[in-house]
């Protein structure tokens, strides 16, 4: 099972949401277990105003009807609102409504000494000059319920007497319908709070993700040998410490490796001289020699011409890397260079060749080794050699492929590595110094192209090249 990749950016964002939720959880914990039955608090500012409005209107509702439509009256409210209302008395007594038996700390709430005694139905007074109306809200347990009540301005009659009401909304969460608290503005808040931080965030993290990208961007082009790389190192933090490392990393790589080509470059130069004396030694010797000494010493005539294969190869390796700087680019009919190229390294192979017309602009030389090179490695290891080539989206792809025994998998990635020889390769009669691929990568690389191999299904080799059209002058 692959695992999720997310950028860094996205992940940030999680955490921070993530933080939200822990402090969410914790705020209503602490609303759940430490605050007291008694809420009142939550009826200042608007939803006070509010539950104050909700009266009114109820108020002049119920009095402009009948009291024997006041229970139609409720009925429409509770259906409306999703809640249940209800008119209690002075004396905690149900008056209108089908609600359930006040709890105590309720029923002390609901008596108002102030306005026990009945009397005389008076005019409504101007609610514009009266005081804020006494309101409570209380939480009651098992069940969960809210109860929230407002001494209200008109009174009713029973027994030729008036009774001063209360009414109290009845709830099973604390917003009530939404006419105490409306998540919407506070869900709307959060989630642009939660957007402005994102984008508050993003300079900042997009600095970070752009600083990680541009190193690993490096790093990879550092693992391809291009260590001329450098990275900005202008950041006060961490990361332009990294940036820093990374430019002194690669800076020492190509002193180390500019200097290990040089070495290896002046060694393989100074082995050709004592060579090719002891090549010409060996003839002298030969022209003297008995029937008896002339096996031996054509066994040390074949490791010498060995030897200097093996300089020759190292020299040309060394060398690869100032192609562009050797070579002139010109005009190429791919075709005719394929067909030099088969009559040179296998005129009797019986190599299939399939190519349109194609004419391209790059180094002819460099071109002609690393295809030879290609070629030579798949007759010395197969057979049923196909070459074909096409033009696609600007491009010039090449493939070589043989019906040989292939490579190991995990030795794929690795053939066009210098002196890398697959197991099977290793052998002195069919293998070689390990360089001829490695020359083939420097001479395409030379040309502005890439070369990849893969194995075939059904059995052995596939090496592409892909070039440019037109590499410049």
């Amino acid at each position: 099972m692959s695992r999720l990749k997310l950028p860094l950016y996205s992940k940030i964002l999680l955490w921070f949401l993530m933080n939200l939720l822990v402090l969410a959880l914790f705020g209503y914990v602490y609303v759940r277990k430490l605050i007291t039955p008694e809420l009142e608090w939550l009826l200042s500012g608007p939803p006070g105003r509010n539950f104050e409005h909700l009266s009114a209107r109820l108020s002049d509702q119920l009095i402009s009807k009948s009291q024997n439509d006041w229970q139609d009256v409720l009925e429409r409210y509770h259906d409306r609102r999703g809640v249940t209302f209800a008119l209690f008395n002075s004396d905690a007594q149900l008056v209108l409504g089908q609600a359930p038996d006040p709890p105590e700390e309720v029923s002390k709430r609901l008596i108002d000494k102030r306005r026990a005694e009945p009397r005389q139905r008076p005019q409504r007074p101007d609610s514009s000059s009266q005081p804020p109306k006494p309101r409570f809200l209380l939480r009651s347990e098992n069940p969960t319920r809210y109860w929230a009540g407002i001494h209200m301005d008109i009174l009713y009659e029973r027994g030729g007497l008036w009774y001063p009401l209360t009414m109290v909304m009845i709830s099973s969460d604390v917003s009530a319908g939404g006419l105490l608290f409306n998540w919407t503005p506070w869900v709307v808040l959060l989630t642009c709070g939660i957007l402005f931080s994102a984008l508050l965030w993003l300079p900042v993290v997009r600095g970070i993700t752009e600083a990680i990208r541009r190193t690993n961007e490096a790093s990879k082009r550092i693992a391809a040998g291009q260590f001329d790389v450098r990275l900005p190192d202008r950041r006060g933090d961490e990361l332009g410490e990294l940036a820093s490392s990374v430019n002194t990393m690669a800076s020492q790589l190509g002193d180390y490796m500019r200097e290990q080509k040089r070495i290896t470059a002046d060694v393989a130069h100074e082995l050709c001289s004592p060579i090719a004396r002891m090549q010409m030694a060996l003839g002298v010797v030969e022209q003297r020699s008995t029937p008896d000494q002339a096996t031996y010493l054509q066994k040390l005539d074949r490791e010498l011409q060995h030897m200097a294969k093996l300089v020759e190869e190292v020299l040309t390796f060394t060398r690869a890397e100032t192609i562009p700087d050797r070579e002139t680019p010109e005009d190429i009919d791919l075709r005719e260079l394929l067909q030099n190229i088969l009559a040179r390294e296998a005129p009797e192979n019986g190599i299939q060749l399939e190519i349109v017309d194609i004419k391209i602009h790059s180094l002819r030389n460099a071109l002609d080794r690393a295809i030879g090179n290609v070629l030579r490695n798949a007759i010395r290891y197969a057979k049923d050699i196909e070459i074909t080539a096409k033009a696609e989206n600007g491009c010039v792809i090449i493939q070589i492929a043989d019906r040989g025994p292939g490579v190991p998998e995990d030795a794929v990635s690795r053939l066009f590595e210098p002196f890398y020889r697959p197991e099977a390769a290793r052998g002195r009669t069919t293998g070689g110094s390990g360089l001829g691929l490695a020359i083939t990568k420097r001479c395409i690389e030379a040309c502005g192209g890439t070369v990849a191999a893969k194995n075939r299904q059904g059995g052995g080799l596939e090496v592409t090249i892909t070039l440019p059209l037109r590499i410049p002058s």
